[in-house]
């Protein structure tokens, strides 16, 4: 959702106190903690949100624990399967669980979620974790979590994505990205079924180090056409296309910093903390962030603007400013018959503005007009803040704001559906004349205005000290100066990502990849990208769609500042200069599914339970060790080298497989290992044996005492250390992530 700003600089909001290892202090926390703010009380109960006669029960409800919701990932193939396996095995068996002297109810699903893949726990976390059948649901829920086939996600925060519409070919942007659960949802919507995907998604953010949050969340969802980049939002650069083209966007997010007092229920620090400055002060950011986004969008094209805050002074007072400053061309969009079953209120065309003034500590004072706060500031009864700025005008409803359909706004509140708060805005930007319009989300860059005196801008946060910046929304950027051939932009050199390059489609170990997988025409072997500046493929092959290469081929990445592009399809597993294995690549886990639908005749091998169960019980399984069948003498007759193999569903060797899966295994001469990491395999063992059967890993000197029996396998799933030039890296690799064993652990941020 909308983030919340804390102390720090960063998007984020405040810190966690509780330990996420103390389970009992975490539930003793959120019990005995100070859920009052009487300034708080006063400012909502004046803006009327709320009807009078509800007050107590929206009061109450932010004062209980969130519910833990999840959605079933909708672009896979299998959605409906794992929808069903939670309703016919794991519901059932949750009917009547009873802890404490309590009964609770099974899971539920969110009857407004489109194909109601989307489910609620009301469970305390504490009965969760200490009775049986919820723990066995639990345990269902990491696993299926870990491999991308469900996503923890808070309620409210799987709304403003569905309202943005996206279809397979949109251009997406969004702008507020980390850590990225909305940003899966975009990328579900561009690929459907897992479908090759014409369309891009930029996932922006302004923290480097939440992007690398970013680029893990999205591994689970990998795309071709994902790029992730690392701006301030309120100044995202233009983007040069072929011939001179300025790429505009048919779709857009503004999940905006906000003061998230939406998140009471699960952030408890805000309760104490709360003032009306929290939401005065980030007006103006919101502002420049929504209008930097209409100046990108494409004529025609849908914008969605989102807080997780109730305050109409980040909500409705933002949306009346910025479709006053774009007068007549953008309105804000009728949604109301959309999602039938989200119960909402609409938004509102008056209210009052607030504020503290540090000599009156917590105190509310209201001004009915700009003009009476200018007219306390003369007086020195209001201080204006350490910049010599004080309250903007743009605070205040505006004269038109009945004018506006402010109404047709959507304000989310906790008791309507026991969920979080939230504020979303679905605006469109008006059509261009039939005689301007084309079928293309690209359009020549306009000439530059003269300069402006405006007022220089604060910034939501600079990226890093010195690095390149883009026009603000007031200052649109100029076309490119041609330049001579060759001759690269000059570069960003605070930005310190790895240089992205194409691979010569005619290289050597290109062909390599492409005879051991007998990829059809079809592979898209122009576009497999590497991360140095030499175009060599020396460790890391990444696989983009033709949209983002024509993005990367036409703006130095430090420009864009991109963190992240592509799918990561192959890795180099054997750097040895041995003959024998003719193929030194694999397929890791995360771009499986991309080569899949190019991969020849032959190339997929099928195995059982029985195969998988031996490849988990032994890191470097000898082939003498699995039964005789096909599967023995398909891979005894195969070259060494990456194999992919589908493991079929069905019940045996004391487990389960609901639906097939495809993993890459690794061939060696006398033994094989399956290419995941020893987290995936306790993962994976759990859901399919219901026990981890997953050994240690051998001490690294047993790995070395054979290695023509293990290949050059240095530990468990990992590599042997490849000589690479200077800046090739492997930035695109996910992070560790917080999913733990018997829990899943979301950051306090994370929506």
């Amino acid at each position: 959702m909308g983030k919340p700003r804390g102390k720090k600089p960063a998007r984020g909001g405040a810190a966690r106190t509780q330990n996420r290892d103390d389970r009992q202090s975490d539930w003793n926390s959120f019990v005995g903690a100070d859920k009052s703010n009487p300034a708080f009380e006063e400012y909502y109960k004046a803006q009327g949100i709320v009807p009078e006669g509800e007050w107590t029960n929206f009061l109450e409800s932010l004062k209980q624990e969130l519910p833990v919701t999840f959605r079933v990932t909708g672009s896979r193939a299998h959605a409906e399967t794992i929808n069903d396996i939670i309703k016919n095995t794991y519901v059932p068996n949750m009917q009547n669980v009873e802890f404490e002297g309590r009964k609770y109810e099974p899971p539920s699903q969110l009857s407004w979620y489109p194909g109601q893949l989307a489910w609620q726990v009301d469970a305390p976390k504490r009965v969760v974790r200490k009775t049986e059948p919820f723990k066995n649901f639990q345990r269902f829920l990491v696993g299926e979590t870990e491999v991308g086939n469900l996503s923890r996600q808070e309620a409210v925060s799987m709304i403003p994505p569905l309202f943005l519409d996206v279809e397979p070919h949109h251009v997406c942007l969004d702008m507020c990205a980390a850590p990225g659960s909305k940003t899966a949802q975009i990328i579900e919507a561009l690929n459907p079924h897992h479908t090759a995907s014409t369309g891009l998604l930029i996932a922006n953010d302004s923290d480097y180090k939440r992007t690398h949050m970013l680029v893990h969340q999205t591994g689970r969802m990998p795309s071709r056409g994902l790029i992730v980049t690392n701006f301030d939002a309120s100044m995202f650069p233009s983007i040069k296309l072929n011939e001179g083209k300025q790429l505009q966007f048919d779709r857009i997010l503004a999940d905006v910093p906000c003061s998230g007092d939406g998140t009471l229920r699960k952030n408890l620090e805000i309760w104490g903390k709360w003032g009306a400055a929290d939401g005065n002060s980030l007006h103006l950011l919101q502002l420049r962030i929504l209008e930097r986004a209409m100046n990108m969008l494409k004529p025609g094209g849908r914008l969605v603007y989102s807080t997780c805050s109730f305050n109409p002074a980040e909500d409705e007072a933002v949306i009346s400013a910025a479709l006053n400053n774009k007068a007549g061309k953008f309105h804000i969009v009728d949604v109301s018959s959309q999602l039938p079953h989200l119960k909402r209120r609409p938004g509102i065309s008056s209210w009052k503005v607030g504020s503290q003034p540090q000599s009156n500590g917590k105190q509310l004072v209201w001004y009915d007009s700009f003009e009476d706060y200018r007219e306390a500031v003369k007086k020195g009864d209001e201080k204006e803040n350490d910049r010599g700025k004080g309250l903007p005008k743009t605070l205040w409803p505006p004269a038109n704001a009945a004018e506006l359909n402010l109404d047709r706004c959507m304000r989310l509140l906790p008791h309507d559906q026991n969920t979080g708060g939230f504020f979303v805005c679905v605006l469109e930007k008006k059509a261009a004349p039939a005689s301007e319009a084309t079928s293309s989300s690209l359009k020549r860059p306009a000439a530059s205005p003269p300069p402006t005196t405006e007022t220089k801008r604060a910034r939501e946060k600079s990226p890093e000290p010195g690095s390149s910046l883009a026009p603000t929304e007031a200052t649109p950027a100029p076309a490119a100066a041609a330049k001579p051939e060759g001759k690269k932009e000059k570069r960003d050199l605070t930005f310190r990502e790895d240089p992205l390059s194409y691979v010569d489609p005619e290289h050597a170990e290109v062909k390599s990849i492409i005879e051991r997988f007998k990829f059809k025409d079809t592979f898209p072997r122009n576009n497999l990208m590497v991360r140095n500046d030499y175009g060599d493929p020396l460790r890391t092959i990444y696989m983009t769609n033709d949209i983002v290469k024509e993005i990367i081929q036409n703006n130095d990445y430090t420009r864009l500042r991109i963190v992240s592009a592509g799918v990561k399809c192959f890795a180099r597993q054997d750097s040895s200069q041995r003959t024998e294995i003719r193929c030194k690549w694999r397929t890791p886990i995360d771009g499986i599914l991309e080569v899949l639908p190019h991969v020849g005749e032959g190339v997929v091998i099928s195995a059982g339970l029985a195969e998988l169960r031996v490849l988990l019980e032994d890191h470097y399984p000898p082939l003498e060790t699995f039964a005789d069948g096909p599967w023995k003498t398909t891979l005894t007759e195969r070259d060494m080298g990456c194999e992919v193999v589908r493991f079929e569903a069905g019940k045996m060797a004391g487990g389960e497989l609901a639906l097939p899966m495809y993993l890459p295994v690794w061939k060696a001469k006398m033994s094989l290992s399956l290419m995941i990491d020893k987290r995936e395999k306790s993962i994976l063992s759990l859901r399919t044996f219901g026990e981890d059967i997953c050994k240690p890993p051998p001490p690294q000197k047993d790995i070395n005492k054979k290695p023509e029996d293990v290949g050059t396998l240095k530990a468990e799933g990992e590599v042997e250390e490849v000589p690479v030039k200077e800046g090739e890296g492997d930035a695109g690799i996910a992070l560790a992530g917080e999913v733990a064993q018997g829990d899943i652990v979301v950051d306090a941020k994370d929506e």
